[in-house]
């Protein structure tokens, strides 16, 4: 085994790490690199003794320079005028003094008058628009706004109609909804029909037109479940359905 072998392993560094750093060591104290290396190989250390620079001797053994002769004094510089402006040299500004007054905001008044009697027209023009112009009455051949003319047997069975709880379940009124289309004209609140408030079976405006006498007495009749009412008021039902019918334009 080599000295830089064995001189690597004892330091426990690789074996370039160690020769460069024995090289180095060799350049500074001025020793051989083959004896650092044995030494270290060997387990000793190398005793830096490097040899005092040259320079130094040359700077003991060189004279001191002779001092050199005093140079004359300058003479003083003369003071330099002073410089003349070119433009005139603006006051310093004065500061006021005193109490100093908030500037003043100017604003356009407050007219709560005119904002009230905004919302107030806007109310009104709502109502008019949502409630009173859609409800007005129209020539059409789609709405009926007029009343029948009932017979005596008629309004007697309206009565019957009203006391059995027959709006209950059926209305005589047409809606204007998809579900009433063909059912016939929408009606209006004029009607002198019983309107109804919730429709459980077929609605019964304007049957007198969809079904005959005999049907509709034969509906009355075998109706499930039965109606418990005399004959009399079967035949008085009887008409005031018959008759709850209105011409073809939607006007009587």
């Amino acid at each position: 085994m080599s000295d830089l072998s064995r001189a690597a392993e004892a330091m426990g560094i690789p074996e370039p790490l160690a020769e460069r750093s024995a090289r180095a060591r060799a350049e500074a104290t001025g020793q051989s690199y083959e004896e650092i290396l044995a030494a270290w190989a060997g387990g000793q250390a190398v005793a830096a003794t490097a040899p005092a620079p040259e320079a130094e001797t040359q700077e003991e053994a060189a004279p001191a320079p002779e001092p050199a002769e005093e140079a004359p004094a300058a003479a003083p510089a003369e003071p330099a005028a002073p410089a003349t402006p070119t433009q005139p040299v603006a006051p310093a500004a004065t500061v006021a003094r005193g109490p100093v007054r908030p500037p003043i905001l100017d604003a356009p008044p407050d007219r709560p008058l005119v904002t009230i009697a905004g919302g107030f027209a806007v109310i009104v023009l709502t109502v008019l628009l949502g409630i009173v112009f859609p409800s007005m009455p129209e020539d059409s051949d789609q709405i009926r706004s007029s009343e029948i003319a009932f017979s005596e047997a008629a309004t007697e069975g309206q009565a019957v109609y009203m006391s059995a709880g027959c709006a209950s379940c059926h209305t005589q009124a047409v809606r204007a909804l998809v579900a009433d289309v063909g059912v016939g004209p929408v009606t209006l609140t004029d009607t002198n029909q019983v309107v109804g408030y919730r429709r459980i079976g077929p609605d019964l405006s304007d049957v007198g037109n969809r079904l005959s006498g005999d049907q509709i007495t034969a509906a009355l009749v075998n109706s499930h479940p039965a109606m418990p009412l005399s004959e009399a008021a079967l035949s008085s039902l009887a008409s005031y359905l018959s008759e709850s019918a209105h011409p073809a334009g939607g006007q009587s």
